[in-house]
């Protein structure tokens, strides 16, 4: 079906186009004539466009207050069939909230005292950390000063016996001379 539309569209089209430029009129003239048209073709598009939209804002408009009414109908309906139902749920719902404000008021100091005693806990352990790192440091310069006093302990022997060396060799020097 679209097929044959669009061959007839085109066939249209087409003989308006033949039309047009074997017509007794001159160049200038068929111009004109086709300028003219198109203006009163898209004058015409724009006013159908612009009635098409004021109808979508009436229609819009119409199912906007329709929904309205309906759900004030159903809303009466239901205020009407279950109204003791209604106003028990609406209690219920706030006794419910004023509840859990009342909880989230009592929990809110518990929070924050148990946040102290984290903080205070947390300072604590920055406290002995330090402190351990102090002795830590202490412990490292006392075994540094511990291996340091070791070489020069090992050394002494070697450094005793080169003094002694040398007071022996002035001292044997001069025996000699005496003998």
């Amino acid at each position: 079906m679209k097929g044959k539309l669009g061959f007839f569209l085109a066939g249209g089209v087409v003989g308006a186009v033949c039309a047009l430029l074997y017509a007794p009129r001159s160049g200038a003239e068929t111009r004109a004539l086709v300028a003219d048209k198109a203006n009163e073709a898209w004058g015409t598009a724009q006013h159908y466009g612009n009635e098409a939209q004021i109808r979508g804002k009436q229609f819009y408009s119409d199912a906007v207050a329709r929904g309205h009414e309906a759900y004030q109908t159903a809303s009466e309906g239901a205020r009407a069939t279950y109204g003791k139902a209604c106003d028990s749920a609406q209690d219920a719902l706030g006794a419910a909230r004023s509840r859990v404000d009342e909880i989230r008021g009592n929990a809110t100091p518990v929070v924050v005292e148990r946040n102290d005693e984290l903080r205070d806990k947390i300072e604590a352990a920055r406290a002995r950390i330090a402190a351990q790192v102090a002795a830590n440091a202490a412990k490292t310069a006392d075994v540094e000063a511990v291996a340091a006093t070791d070489a020069t302990v090992a050394d002494a022997p070697a450094q005793t016996a080169e003094a002694a060396e040398a007071a022996e060799t002035p001292a044997d020097a001069s025996k000699a001379d005496a003998e």
